[in-house]
């Protein structure tokens, strides 16, 4: 059955005034994601860009210790430029997944640190942009550490403990935000609350009057170097085969110490308190071919969940071109040795190598459930980035022109309607200006249905667009309009005139759109986040006035004239 096109018509402007008026979105935390719900005040539900209500501001420090370990010069600059890039095109690609168009992401250098900052207009809950910026995902390959330990291995051990110290000390509070992720390095935060020094590591025990003269809330000035704690391990008989003491070099801040009981009932000191321990060795190093190409999500293409041999749920990783030569290359050199796979800093795997892998996949096992698995499937596809991002600062950030500019633009907008009304009731009569409000408020409804949809940060430029297509809009109407008027002259039917005038005013209509729909496209592909903006709104406005505009003026046309001739 064919549908009437004035019941579509019809149908597209009930729902898009349903869509303004009553439907809201609310920000899902175990998604991600903004959900729509049904509300009584959908018109406060219409987001705003950065430039007009502001939004949130995330500094990130980017961590090269790995690469700086590896690289030196300008071979290092040029691997931290395409570090960069990769974390910044990541980024993108992750806010624009979840509809934010109005966003703002760039490198900046304080002192001598590259810092990432993402600015995300429309959102003014902190806790709402973390969670669209996500946790990074590091994914690393690490073989087992060839060298012995040295005195020289282990001054450079504490070099890197006291540079991290150094660091630590400047917000001591983030000092688990600044070790997140150092695992794979064997550096490792620890937090005790209300422990007795018998459940605290050894170290403290050896050095319960230095704990006992730490300032509260303070990191220590110092270094606690020795053994943190001694693990002793099983064989299959459960009878102790070895014990491996942990040496390094720990740092600490003391939060709490008061009186109270231990697990008897007795009377002990509790301390609460939290510490970094650098080992003095790193036990794997990372995975590097014979030319120092580092293998890590640098090469990373996609993960997909598949089941191993045994049937049981596993992750895929699939590196690109390069990635499969570095991987092969990796994988010829280390045969039967250990290749150990982290993900975020956390080891997941280390299984053997056991033949030369050129086929540029990595199979990650991990006691996975299906859940667990695709959980870290889509993780990796989301984040997999080449550098830990440490989260250094969060603000609220204030709007560049804020509210008024934002009404002003409106207004704008609703004086050049009431211009062009004008200018149509001049140029030729009452009735088409009727019928270019008609079809210039049905233009706007269904465009601002589609805003309400598409959860589009309105920013200014976007209203720029918007009154600009608003113009083009009406160009579409005055060349039917003339066409009419030179098909009456030339004697033809009303009914006629109507229909040659569509027919031969769509081919300029149609070209003009279509123009500058071509530099909308340019703005929107290749310019900076502010000329997306404008040109994504562009690229909506003209797509409406072919589809919509031109069948609707055709069609009022001659619900105007027609039947007023009958």
């Amino acid at each position: 059955m064919k549908l009437n096109k004035k019941v579509v018509f019809a149908l597209l402007v009930l729902a898009s005034l349903f869509t303004i008026f009553f439907i809201g979105r609310e920000f899902d935390k175990t998604t991600g994601k903004r959900h729509m719900i049904i509300t009584s005040n959908g018109l406060s539900y219409f987001r705003k860009g950065l430039d007009v209500s502001g939004g949130t501001r995330l500094i990130y420090r980017i961590s090269y210790d790995k690469y700086e370990k590896v690289y030196q010069g300008t071979e290092l600059t040029a691997i931290k430029k395409l570090i960069e890039d990769i974390i910044l095109k990541n980024i993108d690609g992750r806010i624009s997944k979840l509809g934010v168009s109005d966003y703002k992401a760039y490198v900046q250098s304080l002192d001598d640190q590259q810092q990432i900052v993402v600015e995300i207009g429309g959102i003014a809950d902190l806790n709402q942009a973390k969670e669209i910026i996500g946790k990074t995902v590091e994914l690393e390959f690490k073989l087992k550490n060839p060298n012995k330990l040295t005195i020289q291995s282990i001054a450079e051990r504490k070099t890197i403990a006291q540079n991290l110290m150094a660091e630590i000390a400047k917000t001591p509070e983030l000092m688990k935000k600044i070790t997140d992720g150092k695992m794979s390095e064997d550096i490792y935060y620890n937090a005790f609350s209300g422990a007795t020094i018998d459940q605290l590591p050894e170290l403290y025990k050896n050095n319960k009057s230095t704990l006992d003269k730490m300032e509260m809330g303070k990191l220590y000035g110092k270094l606690l170097e020795g053994t943190y704690a001694t693990i002793s391990n099983q064989n299959t008989l459960g009878t102790t085969s070895q014990t491996v003491k942990l040496d390094g070099f720990t740092m600490t801040r003391l939060i709490d110490k008061s009186e109270g009981k231990d697990t008897s009932g007795n009377v002990a000191i509790l301390y609460t308190l939290e510490d970094v321990f650098v080992q003095n060795q790193e036990n794997r190093i990372s995975a590097t071919d014979k030319n120092n190409n580092i293998l890590n999500g640098a090469y990373f293409k996609f993960a997909n969940t598949s089941t191993s041999q045994m049937g049981e749920p596993v992750v895929a990783i699939n590196l690109d071109d390069k990635g499969k030569e570095i991987f092969c290359s990796i994988s010829e050199a280390n045969i039967g040795k250990p290749m150990a796979i982290f993900v975020g800093g956390e080891l997941l795997t280390a299984p053997n190598i056991q033949s030369k892998i050129c086929g540029g996949s990595a199979q990650i096992d991990g006691s996975f459930t299906i859940e667990s698995a695709k959980e870290l499937s889509d993780a990796l596809n989301d984040g997999a980035l080449p550098a830990p991002l440490i989260l250094m600062q969060e603000e609220k950030i204030s709007p560049t022109l804020g509210d008024n500019a934002f009404t002003g633009a409106l207004w704008a907008m609703f004086a050049g309607f009431i211009a062009i009304a004008v200018l149509i009731f001049f140029m030729y009569d009452l009735k088409r200006m009727i019928l270019t409000c008609m079809v210039l408020g049905s233009f706007l409804i269904l465009l601002f249905g589609l805003i309400k949809l598409s959860d589009y940060a309105l920013s200014l430029s976007g209203i720029a667009a918007i009154i600009l297509a608003i113009g083009m809009a009406v160009d579409a109407n005055i060349l039917m309009y003339e066409r009419f008027n030179e098909e009456i002259k030339d004697g033809k039917s009303i009914g006629g005139a109507i229909d040659y005038a569509r027919d031969r005013s769509w081919r300029a209509i149609r070209d003009s759109q279509i123009s500058t729909g071509l530099i909308a496209l340019l703005l929107f592909t290749m310019g900076i986040n502010i000329f997306k903006g404008f040109g994504a709104m562009m690229l909506t406005c003209l797509a409406l006035v072919l589809l919509f505009n031109v069948p609707l003026t055709k069609m009022l046309m001659i619900a105007f004239y027609i039947k007023k001739q009958d």
